[in-house]
């Protein structure tokens, strides 16, 4: 396991010195360099389209359950199993994307792959944009989030890479932020566009990735496990030209030291997490945000919003999908504004028990309405305020924050295998939750769902009480540390 650098330090190198002199905190938080904000902007590029495949449902559907053939490209409305096998089945199949697509960083490095599998994604939503057949879009939307599952697994590892410790969780957070504001870009253009248009328009981010993302660096820390000294240094150079080449060449000792005591564990594989207790924890605590997450049920009712809320009929599930998109995208920004100062675990508490709160009163709304009681008129706004709560406090902490803890709570070596473990993990979860929530919703109704949903957002936050560590303003070694000790 990986060691902290400083102590392989001799007396008077630059680290030493400032930590005598308690100047570090000076140097950490300079301010970003312009190059390393174009990188990271350029890459999650890649998350605002993958935050409309997501989604790509809700518009879909409500079209798909036309009866107007120039509407519904499928020529008749889609049945209830239908809705649950297009739901359900990409998520399932996108298991294979989180398990195996995050080693392609290992074997082409990690700007190769992300290049891949955008180019991938790509050709797939412009095939699912002339499809005409039911199989064909639960084909091509399956295999669109089988990469998006497979960059979600890769990006936080790039990301986390050419980041530093005072920066790692905002741009992690500023990665989820593509995520929601992904699905509010499809929110609105399915509802203007033709299944053909809206689906070719979700594809158009790719285009500016692959051409901007020529000019991104490969990542400094593969640069270096492959043995190109050289380029590690120059990308390190072009990331924080902001630091003197002393501080720069500490940096790169930092890597270096660190890759040489990854190196001595050479069978680096599933059962290597495991086999120790650091990895093992480091899996749990990298999956508990993304699990309670899914089981939150936030992504899966915003995979399926429009259709969900046309039942209330005073505003169309359209028109609340795109309200509730805008809401989460301005949180999420908030968010991971202001993630450094607060800390992961108080955020990950505040949004678990909000959301529990405000799902309860969604649920309260759709019981009253099965039951036909007189107060339905009295109520008629307040699952529209509701999921607007529901929503905007799982962005606080539930939403941007797994994806900012994944990449934390494993060494270099193991992030990959890491990521992709935790990634299919909540593949499997997230999967089962969209496949049943259509038919759970038919034979239960959907208060049921939402009070089992908000029992789930108790007690994960119950969970994350007793066990989640905080890790702000730790660097990975130190975390790793405390995997060991805990």
């Amino acid at each position: 396991m990986v060691h902290h650098p400083d102590i392989f330090r001799p007396e008077g190198t630059l680290a030493t010195n400032e930590i005598k002199n308690n100047n570090i905190e000076a140097i950490k938080k300079k301010p970003d360099t312009v190059f390393l904000y174009f990188t990271v902007v350029t890459a999650v590029l890649l998350m605002i389209t993958g935050g409309t495949t997501l989604v790509w449902q809700s518009p879909a559907i409500i079209k798909f359950k036309s009866n107007d053939t120039d509407v519904n490209p499928l020529g008749k409305p889609i049945e209830t199993i239908e809705i649950s096998i297009l739901a359900g089945v990409p998520m399932m199949m996108s298991l294979i994307g989180g398990l195996v697509l995050p080693k392609l960083g290992d074997l082409i490095g990690r700007k190769k792959a992300l290049q891949c599998l955008g180019l991938a994604m790509l050709l797939c939503l412009t095939g699912t944009a002339f499809s005409n057949r039911f199989y064909l879009f639960v084909i091509l939307i399956s295999c669109s989030c089988i990469i998006y599952n497979g960059i979600w697994g890769l990006l936080p590892i790039y990301l986390i890479e050419i980041s530093e410790d005072h920066n790692r969780a905002k741009f992690g957070c500023l990665l989820a932020v593509c995520m929601p504001l992904g699905q509010l870009y499809c929110y609105v253009v399915g509802s203007v566009f033709s299944i053909r248009y809206f689906t070719l328009l979700n594809a158009l981010p790719l285009i500016p990735f692959l051409l901007l993302f020529l000019f991104a660096p490969e990542s400094p820390v593969y640069s270096l496990l492959i043995g190109k000294q050289d380029e590690c240094m120059e990308t390190l150079k072009k990331l924080r030209s902001n630091k003197s080449k002393t501080e720069i060449q500490d940096d790169f000792d930092k890597i270096k030291i660190a890759l040489e005591e990854q190196s001595k564990n050479t069978n680096f594989s599933l059962i290597t997490i495991f086999n120790t207790k650091a990895g093992r924890l480091g899996y749990f605590l990298g999956a508990l945000p993304m699990i309670v997450q899914f089981f939150s049920g936030v992504p899966t009712v915003m995979s399926l919003m429009a259709p969900t809320f046309n039942e209330i009929g005073i505003i169309s599930g359209n028109t609340i999908a795109i309200v509730v998109g805008a809401v989460k995208v301005f949180i999420y920004l908030f968010t991971s504004l202001v993630i450094e100062r607060t800390g992961r675990r108080p955020l990950l508490l505040i949004s678990s028990i909000g959301a529990g709160l405000a799902v309860s009163l969604v649920g309260i709304y759709f019981y009253v309405k099965e039951i036909n009681s007189t107060a339905l008129d009295q109520l008629q706004f307040l699952p529209v305020l509701a999921i607007i709560a529901y929503v905007v406090l799982y962005s606080i902490g539930l939403g941007p924050i797994p994806v900012a803890v994944m990449s934390e709570m494993f060494p270099a070596d193991l992030r990959p295998i890491g990521n992709g473990c935790i990634t299919t993990s909540g593949g499997i979860i997230l999967s089962v939750v969209t496949f049943s929530f259509p038919l759970l919703v038919e034979h239960i109704g959907t208060h049921w769902c939402m009070f089992i949903f908000a029992l789930n957002c108790f007690l994960g936050a119950l969970v994350i009480y007793f066990i989640m560590p905080e890790t702000k303003g730790k660097s990975v070694v130190e975390i790793q540390k405390i995997l060991k000790e805990f």
